[in-house]
């Protein structure tokens, strides 16, 4: 396959995902190691190199601009076997507004490593939007690591949806570290997976409000079937005056397969507020039979609670 079929193929498969990459929006697109595409817009700095096995770039949103179209960040491997290493940081200058759109597209991987270290930093009155969205095969184990650390200053907002919902999830470790140092600060992480036959999901979000009258929201829905497991590490750490938090999580379980819900709220300033829910379990009886009565068989009233849960 070609460079041109190569782009051709992610564009296309990142179209399924929602939200498809149009050409006259920022983008960067990446199969394996190689850069296909690349386009910024107007308040919008891009600087990425190849390295040996992915990419490093850096993405830097102007002072003041506001991108009303979402920048699109697609790394992909169409082959079977393979590791792919992205290095990334995004930076969101003072009152800088935008969207990042990260599709991870990995149709065929079998045997393979996709790893991921980004470094955020959203500046004072800047706003982020971080969605990622993975496509893997139905078969074959990937092994998935992003690790992201995030840093939002006075009156900057961060919010992240990662979803794997797609495919088999293989083994994922998703490491997600927020810290909101500054005042009036905002964070909220949602995590969305999948799992089944026995892939491994393990998700730890960790947030620290530092800053008077912060805010921060670690969310989680996990849903396992077959032999899988999952684990989800959610903390939230009230520092400051009038810091408020919040961590919720949902896990439903069928067959085999295991869960584990860590719910930590940590207070070590007398102002701060930090709440919590987990929920374990399988699918409610009444739920299966409501949709069965309309006809649905039970693994079909399955996939569309399944559906629901992680929409």
């Amino acid at each position: 396959m070609n460079l041109n079929e190569e782009y051709s193929t992610l564009i296309e498969i990142a179209r399924k995902t929602g939200d498809p990459i149009k050409s006259d929006e920022a983008h960067v697109i990446v199969h394996a190691n190689n850069i296909l595409a690349s386009k910024d817009v107007p308040g919008l700095v891009i600087d990425a190199e190849e390295t040996e096995y992915g990419i490093r770039a850096t993405f830097t949103v102007k002072a003041g601009f506001v991108l009303k179209k979402p920048v699109h960040l697609c790394f992909g491997h169409l082959g079977k076997e393979g590791k792919q290493v992205i290095e990334s940081k995004i930076v969101l200058e003072d009152g800088a507004k935008a969207k990042f759109y990260s599709h991870c597209i990995f149709p065929n991987a079998i045997e393979f490593l996709h790893a991921m270290e980004g470094d955020i930093v959203v500046g004072k009155g800047a706003d982020m939007t971080y969605e990622e969205v993975h496509v893997h095969g139905p078969e074959g184990k990937i092994e998935v690591r992003p690790v992201t650390r995030v840093i939002v200053n006075e009156k900057g907002r961060y919010v992240s949806n990662f979803a794997l919902i797609e495919g088999r999830v293989g083994i994922l470790s998703l490491d997600v570290d927020v810290d909101v140092i500054g005042r009036l600060g905002s964070a909220e992480i949602t995590s969305k997976i999948y799992g089944k036959y026995d892939d491994q999901c393990s998700v730890k979000d960790v947030i620290r409000l530092s800053g008077e009258n912060s805010s921060g929201l670690a969310k989680a829905r996990v849903v396992l079937k077959d032999h899988s497991f999952g684990k989800f590490y959610g903390e939230v750490q009230g520092a400051a005056e009038g810091a408020k938090g919040h961590v919720d999580c949902t896990e439903v379980v069928q067959g085999y397969a295991k869960a584990e819900a860590v719910p930590v709220v940590s207070v070590i300033h007398p102002g701060a507020e930090i709440t919590h829910e987990a929920a374990i379990g399988k699918i409610a009886n009444e739920k299966l039979w409501g949709l069965m009565a309309k006809g649905l068989s039970e693994n079909e009233a399955i996939d569309v609670i399944v559906s629901g849960l992680l929409r």
